[in-house]
């Protein structure tokens, strides 16, 4: 069969914009508009109030703007390494979204989810001294994702589709979640599914556990995600219980490389050294490595050296974007 695309990826499709700025900023955000504790080196979902208030703190600052969201950043890593790809979010009819769309068309990937009519989701992304990125996400029209928007015909025709934990927040992108598995399950299209951040296994565990039995051919995930996930603090253990789902699995670990287990073999990929500038979507780029050395025939070993290579990459540049030549 041919094959329209390699990998057909749904997320929340928000506007990032990026600043540096000194680990005071983090401390010196007021409660008065974030009524949490905020944790450096995560991701905060943020109301329209403090996002606005935040975006004016900023504004003396240099900001970096790109087309971003996790799923779409490794979608975008896939296309870089020379593979097809579509990716499925929602943007509005706006300034934001009208970026978006044209971002994501000038680097080859498809896009044609129609335009909602509130704001475009966007996230703030506040790159410390020390390489962390500590995120503030306003998810604005990305929650109005729906089945509707799932285009049977193109997972038919794509040899995966790549899911974002993020989707679990609101019932819409959920659906739109499930409905997706399941066509590529009838049509033998494989799934992949990354967990996105710890917080997501934690508050969706039981429906993480079930659906990645019945639907998921590969989970990404980092060391503390699959701990959550696995109620599990040992690696080997960890594996086992995943892999007994039925799924491969490709655990990330900072320095100490990666972990894959895939049809009965279980590898250890080392990382890729390199001076870490920036470390937002490190995870999604070694996702979109894998994925696409996989589309292209490569072995496991080297489709996770590819993952640890474009990781590399991008940690050593500001921003989730690889640099294109």
């Amino acid at each position: 069969m041919t094959h329209r695309y390699d990998v057909y990826g749904i997320g929340n499709a928000l506007v990032d914009i990026q600043a540096r700025v000194e680990d005071a900023m983090i401390a010196d955000i007021s409660s008065e508009h974030f009524p949490g504790v905020i944790t450096k080196g995560t991701m905060h979902l943020v109301n329209t109030s403090f996002q606005g208030h935040l975006l004016r703190v900023l504004e003396r600052e240099t900001l970096h703007t790109v087309a971003g969201g996790s799923a779409c950043n490794t979608i975008l890593g896939v296309a870089y390494a020379g593979c097809r790809a579509k990716y499925a979010g929602k943007v509005g009819d706006d300034v934001h979204g009208a970026f978006f769309v044209d971002d994501l068309h000038s680097l080859g990937v498809d896009f044609d989810v129609p335009m909602g009519h509130d704001d475009t989701g966007t996230c703030v992304i506040l790159v410390t001294p020390d390489a962390q990125r500590t995120m503030f996400t306003h998810l604005g029209i990305s929650t109005a994702l729906t089945p509707d928007d799932i285009n049977e015909d193109d997972i038919r025709q794509s040899r995966w589709i790549y899911i974002e934990g993020y989707l679990w927040d609101a019932d819409g992108p959920k659906a739109a979640s499930i409905k997706a598995m399941e066509i590529a399950k009838r049509h033998g299209v494989r799934v992949a599914y990354t967990f996105s951040d710890r917080f997501c296994v934690e508050r969706a565990r039981e429906d993480f556990l079930a659906f990645t039995k019945h639907y998921v051919d590969l989970v990404f995930c980092n060391r503390d995600e699959a701990y959550a996930f696995a109620c599990e603090h040992g690696l080997e253990k960890t594996v086992q219980m995943i892999t007994g789902l039925g799924t491969g699995v490709a655990i990330t670990d900072g320095v100490n490389g990666s972990v894959i287990a895939w049809n009965g073999e279980r590898l250890q990929v080392p990382s890729v050294k390199t001076t870490a500038i920036d470390t937002t979507g490190a995870g999604d780029l070694y996702a979109a490595g894998v994925l696409a050395g996989i589309c292209q025939g490569k072995s496991m070993h080297d489709a996770g050296a590819l993952g640890a290579k474009l990781a590399a990459q991008v940690i050593a540049v500001q921003g989730a974007r690889l640099q294109v030549a």
